[in-house]
C-alpha cells in the first residue's frame, strides 16, 4: 500500500487513512470470513487512473456479507459505552477515512471498494 500511495502522491495523512480502512477491512476477514478453520484469500488492487487519486478495491472469498447494510452504526456511537452493541465501529471508520466507500457481492466474492481525493479532512478528533 505505501508504494501504491508514493505513486499517487499521497500525503502522509493519507496514506494513513489507506493503511487503516485496509487493516479494518483485513481485520474484519480474518476474523469474520474464515469457515471451519479455511483461510479466506484477500486481494487488493488500486487504481491511480481514476477521479481519485487512489481507488482501492478490496475483495475476499469469505461468505458473502455486507457490514455497510447495517443501520444505525454511527446513532450507536452516541449511546455510552456500555449501552452500545459490541461491533460495527470498524465499518464507521472505513466510512469516515474512505471516499465513495461501496459494497458488492459478485463471482462468489465480496467486494468493496474506496477512493481516497485530495480533499479527503482529516478524521475527526473527539472533544476533551
Amino acid at each position: 500500500m505505501d508504494r501504491a500511495c508514493q505513486q499517487a502522491d499521497c500525503s502522509p495523512g493519507q496514506r494513513t487513512r489507506v493503511q487503516l480502512v485496509v487493516e479494518e477491512l483485513f481485520s474484519n476477514t480474518v476474523k469474520y470470513g474464515r469457515r471451519e478453520a479455511v483461510p479466506a484469500s484477500v486481494t487488493i488492487s488500486v487504481d491511480l487512473a481514476g477521479k481519485h487519486p487512489m481507488t482501492v478495491h478490496y475483495e475476499d472469498d469469505a461468505p458473502q456479507h455486507d457490514a455497510f447494510d447495517q443501520a444505525g452504526a454511527e446513532d450507536s456511537l452516541k449511546a455510552s459505552v456500555t449501552s452500545r452493541r459490541v461491533g460495527g465501529l470498524g465499518i464507521v471508520l472505513v466510512r469516515e477515512l474512505g471516499k465513495d466507500v461501496s459494497y458488492s457481492w459478485s463471482s462468489g466474492k465480496n467486494h468493496v471498494t474506496f477512493s481516497v481525493a485530495a480533499d479527503t479532512p482529516r478524521p475527526r478528533r473527539p472533544k476533551t
